[in-house]
């Protein structure tokens, strides 16, 4: 018994030193490593096709980082160095991206090499150029993309973020929407050899400010979502109390509309307790919970250019613009009053002012009471050399300015489900792209109208983009092609400008709920709306 307990404590003797020395062994190895960290000092080269300049600038800034024993963190070799710094695509220092871009017009949304002609600047460093050619040897050098682009809309360049501009489309690359995911661009730029998170970080956090003024932030970044019609009344509120779901238009929708900075409805329809309506009435009213379609797609912002926003009295209007604003919705292009309605919205998404204006062109033609009063509300008032006011007190204010008209609708709809080419132009009387226009050359940024129940065609005019009607986003009309189309548009800010504003295609059913539309339904949209453009 005594010689078994020997050999017990004898073997626990022996597994307690393995322990204490295996521990301690390994909290001296994480020691060692953490004080490595902390204190070590690394040696860096560059590779060859580093610029002089750029190698001055990097040495500058790593040159400043401390130990926290005021010890050098960096210090520079011409070779045998612990780390390199290279050129190349696997960027993760100071990276740059090239995108593809086609024309404003192009059908096309995907980069397909094989398919389509590739320009790019010739001007862009010798390294660039390299990698580009490597990549797409076909690749063409030229001193102006654009002139290409606009030879053929198939045609596609590409260019580096910073020369990306809302006047060309850019393309999906990758299956991926650069603005949407990095990995939509060609990435090239300066890299750290071996990889070493660690040290990566540091010098990151050392060139910052080189980073910031060369490279994409997709922090700065800011997106709105601006849609056409909503009109939630009529066969669609049939719709929404059969199924029970007072979010049921936006099923299909809400998850893409409040992925964005800021949401954008043009809501027509008030608010009415008890509500009731015929199925093909022309006078409309909304219950008051079928909100919940407004706050599910995250609704921010509410244009209330609409002529039928009073047709249940200028009261049932007022409390639902005091209810947008009870769920923190703000709102423009009409109001509580004529004072409340003619005031600009301003909004900041990121680094970027962005000012709302609105206007109802044809009520205020027709005099209706559609139109805000001194004491009523309603919808603002056009005029012309009202535009011109709010848009040079709206330039001191705002980086960029979107202008929204309720227009005149097409009515000259067909007598079967097809398409009518006619109604997706703008209208020829009243003169529609006079108007449009017009407001482009007072100042305006972009010019979307917003009365269109189907889409009517784009166009770039003196280097600004005009949207004559984005069609329905939530309505009842099913009878005819063009009314279950629609566009949403998304506005890219940065660095308070706009540099791209993306054509989303729409759709509903019988069933009235919208959804995105892909393949062959996008692309025959986008088609009539190309066959509709006025140049």
């Amino acid at each position: 018994m005594k010689k078994r307990s020997l050999k017990v404590f004898v073997f626990a003797i022996i597994a307690s030193l393995f322990i204490y020395v295996v521990f301690f062994d390994g909290l001296n190895k994480i020691y060692t490593k953490i004080n490595a960290e902390a204190y070590g000092q690394y040696s860096i080269s560059f590779n060859s096709e580093i610029s002089k300049e750029a190698q001055g600038k990097i040495k500058n800034d790593l040159e400043k980082v401390e130990t926290e024993i005021k010890r050098k963190r960096f210090i520079f070799k011409d070779k045998n160095s612990d780390f390199q710094i290279v050129w190349g695509e696997s960027a993760s220092i100071i990276p740059k991206y090239y995108v593809p871009i086609a024309h404003i017009y192009s059908v096309e949304d995907n980069f397909i090499p094989e398919k389509q002609k590739i320009y790019t600047y010739a001007s862009y460093p010798e390294n660039v150029l390299r990698i580009l050619k490597e990549k797409y040897p076909g690749i063409i050098k030229v001193e102006d993309p654009n002139i290409f682009l606009d030879q053929d809309t198939k045609n596609v360049a590409l260019v580096s973020f910073e020369d990306l501009s809302y006047k060309n489309k850019l393309l999906n690359f990758n299956g991926r929407y650069f603005l949407d995911d990095t990995k939509g661009g060609i990435k090239i730029g300066l890299g750290l050899n071996p990889l070493d998170p660690f040290v990566e970080n540091i010098i990151n956090t050392a060139i910052r400010d080189e980073i910031s003024s060369i490279s994409f932030d997709k922090t700065k970044l800011g997106t709105i979502n601006q849609t056409g019609v909503t009109a939630i009344t009529r066969g669609l509120a049939t719709k929404i109390n059969n199924s029970g779901n007072f979010g049921y238009p936006a099923l299909k929708i809400a998850e893409f509309l409040k992925n964005t900075d800021l949401t954008h409805v043009s809501n027509e329809v008030s608010s009415v307790p008890g509500c009731l309506y015929r199925p093909s009435a022309m006078v409309f009213c909304a219950k008051p919970e079928y909100i919940k379609t407004l706050q599910d797609i995250g609704v921010d912002i509410v244009e209330l250019t609409g002529n039928h926003n009073n047709d249940y009295g200028a009261k049932n209007n007022t409390s639902t613009i005091e209810k947008y604003t009870e769920l923190g919705m703000r709102y423009f292009g009409g109001g509580l009053s004529t004072t409340d309605a003619e005031k600009i919205l301003y909004e900041k998404v990121k680094d970027t002012k962005i000012a709302f204006l609105g206007y109802n062109y044809y009520d205020t033609m027709q005099k209706t009471p559609a139109i805000a009063g001194e004491n009523r509300a309603g919808a603002n008032s056009y005029s012309e050399e009202k535009i011109k006011n709010d848009i040079a007190n709206a330039r001191k204010n705002a980086d960029v300015i979107i202008l929204d008209i309720q227009f005149e609708e097409c009515y000259s709809y067909p007598k079967t489900s097809a398409s009518y080419i006619p109604c997706y132009k703008p209208l020829g009387y009243p003169d529609q792209a006079s108007v449009f226009r017009k407001a482009i050359d007072a100042g305006a940024d972009i010019v979307v109208g917003t009365q269109a129940h189907q889409p009517q065609t784009y166009e770039l005019y003196n280097g600004k983009l005009i949207f004559y009607g984005l069609g329905n986003l939530f309505f009842d009309q099913t009878r005819w092609e063009g009314t279950k189309q629609g566009l949403i548009l998304t506005h890219y800010l940065y660095n308070g400008k706009l540099i791209q504003t993306k054509l989303t295609t729409t759709y509903y059913k019988d069933d009235m709920q919208v959804y995105v539309t892909k393949g062959g339904e996008r692309t025959y949209l986008l088609n009539l709306l190309k066959q509709g453009r006025t140049k």
